[in-house]
């Protein structure tokens, strides 16, 4: 260790990783420099395999045991004014800085949080480790740690479990838990991007008035670029293993001057371009009538509850439409699009489908055929990664639907059929020998859309089918989504909790609370003239990626009125 005079807090040169498989040497990150200032935010963005989980992983040497780090990788940390190379720290000297000056918050809180500890418990005893404070202590500073990340009742949820904790509690948690050895740099690994919009909001303004008060610096890694405008002094971009480019905020996000951050840039949605509504609503695809979904829930040592899940929703579903389905979780909206398939059972009204041929209904007494439904609505799943059989080749997982419902004379019809709908949805057709494994997500996700589709159905329900995707690839799936909807006249549900993705992609929207529909309209009145103060509460949260001269104007626009 030696007095330094670096003016960075972590400054990282020359860092090369490479992983030891049974396949030979995956190079993971090859040869990037990047630093972080005492105090200030560094935004790290890429796609996934880009290299900045690994990167962030690797200053706090939580790599596994394959991991080779090549010469002459430096992480250099400024710890009370001496720089020590993370990279060569071992044991106790390690734990100092891994914990201690350094915390890092990830994206899963379940996976942070020992399940069967209290949270109080796991804190307390961190703070034990590397503040050397007594428990009477430990437990004042965590009660009061849990406060100022703005959790409710902070004394009765610290003793809780991580488990009894709502998603945006959990993450607060996770910052409090991080926050509690009074870190120098936090590293926040896609801290939000599960969160609903509200939360996210929530946790981007808690982290932005902790840096103020703690004076910490951050390392903020993520796919989204509209989140790194909300946060982000500097930005540095990552693209296979590699630093692409990097400089203030402002500079890569308005004046990127590679062509992967402009790709990215470009993938990002925007509310300028808004569809007008259609003149005339079509006629009815799907329509509910006082539907209702309640289910039983139950715990150790209390009677089972009735959970009201959705609760007398009256709605039409235009046909042709990409209707939008919006709300938190919680809200219902995932058990609405279950009960229209048929896969959760309706615990009042109706659900009717208007197909022209006399049509399907059902409700809490009637019920149906799988088969009458194939060809009429299907779903395409969330995860594109478990959601496919792995031991299928991506053929049989075409077909199979098919075959299972018999809706093919023979071999021959359903390999027609299969060729049909993979080529519609962009699957090289040489490919279909092959098993899951050997595609990306994206790629993936056009095999669980030409799956749901190759029964022709008239109208499927994409529950949150982009969420797991990266930008650029979630853009090339709104597309062929855009696409299949106007080739083959289908009608489409789409639920997510991501309002600019909707607003990309619908033309009318609904929004959901508590099991309710609160709002509905076209997408254009929805997004700009919201009357519901939960609608705006939820449109207002969106992390936009606005110019600041776009701002500026718009701001010297309400002057000049006033």
């Amino acid at each position: 260790m030696s007095m330094s005079n670096n003016p960075y807090l972590l400054d990282i040169n020359n860092l090369t990783i490479n992983f030891s498989t049974d396949e030979g040497l995956v190079h993971a990150v090859r040869d990037v420099s990047l630093n972080v200032r005492p105090g200030e935010i560094m935004g790290l963005v890429g796609e996934s395999g880009s290299g900045k989980s690994v990167t962030a992983k690797t200053i706090m040497r939580l790599n596994p045991n394959n991991t080779l780090i090549e010469q002459p990788s430096q992480i250099i940390f400024n710890h009370n004014g001496k720089d020590i190379n993370v990279l060569k720290l071992r044991g106790k000297d390690l734990s100092v800085v891994r914990g201690g000056a350094v915390s890092m918050i990830f994206q899963e809180p379940m996976a942070s949080f020992a399940p069967a500890i209290r949270i109080s418990d796991q804190i307390i005893q961190t703070m034990q480790i590397h503040l050397g404070i007594d428990k009477k202590e430990a437990r004042r500073r965590g009660i009061e740690l849990f406060e100022r990340v703005g959790i409710v009742q902070p004394e009765s949820r610290f003793d809780q479990y991580v488990f009894e904790l709502s998603g945006g509690m959990r993450q607060r948690a996770m910052i409090a838990m991080a926050l509690s050895t009074q870190p120098k740099l936090l590293i926040a690994d896609e801290p939000t991007t599960a969160l609903d919009v509200t939360i996210q909001a929530q946790v981007l303004e808690l982290m932005l008035e902790l840096r103020e008060q703690y004076g910490m610096a951050m390392l903020f890694i993520t796919h989204d670029l509209g989140v790194i405008s909300k946060i982000a002094d500097r930005v540095t971009v990552m693209q296979k293993g590699k630093v692409v480019e990097a400089g203030s905020a402002h500079q890569v996000l308005f004046d990127a001057q590679h062509k992967y951050t402009k790709k990215l840039l470009d993938s990002l949605p925007n509310l300028d371009n808004l569809p007008e509504a259609p003149k005339e609503k079509p006629a009815p695809m799907v329509s509910m009538e006082n539907l209702s979904v309640a289910y039983k829930m139950s715990s150790i040592g209390r009677k089972p509850e009735l959970f009201r899940a959705v609760k007398n929703i009256t709605l039409e579903l235009p046909k042709g439409h990409i209707i939008g389905l919006v709300g938190e979780s919680g809200s219902g909206k995932t058990s609405l699009g279950k009960a229209l398939l048929g896969a959760s059972p309706i615990s009042g009204g109706e659900v009717r489908y208007h197909t022209g041929t006399g049509g399907l209904s059902f409700d809490k007494k009637q019920s149906f055929k799988r088969k009458d439904l194939a060809n009429i609505a299907q779903l395409v799943f969330q995860d594109p990664y478990s959601s496919l059989n792995p031991r299928m080749t991506v053929r049989d997982i075409i077909a199979e639907p098919l075959e299972a419902m018999g809706l093919t004379k023979d071999r021959s019809e359903t390999d027609r059929r299969v060729l049909e709908i993979a080529e519609k949805c962009y699957i090289d057709i040489n490919h279909l020998r092959r098993f899951p494994h050997a595609f990306s997500g994206g790629q993936r996700q056009r095999i669980s859309i030409a799956r749901a589709l190759v029964c022709k159905p008239k109208f499927i329900v994409a529950d949150e089918s982009v969420a797991a995707l990266d930008v650029s690839i979630q853009a090339e799936i709104l597309t062929l989504l855009k696409s299949l909807r106007d080739e083959l006249g289908l009608t489409i549900l789409f639920i997510s909790h991501d309002l600019s993705v909707i607003a990309n992609l619908c033309d009318w929207v609904c929004v959901m609370r508590y099991g309710e529909l609160i709002e509905q309209g076209s997408v254009r009145q929805i997004f700009l003239d919201p009357q519901q103060s939960y609608t705006q509460q939820l449109i207002a949260s969106i992390p936009l990626l606005e110019h600041p001269d776009k701002v500026l104007n718009s701001v010297s626009e309400v002057e000049n009125t006033q």
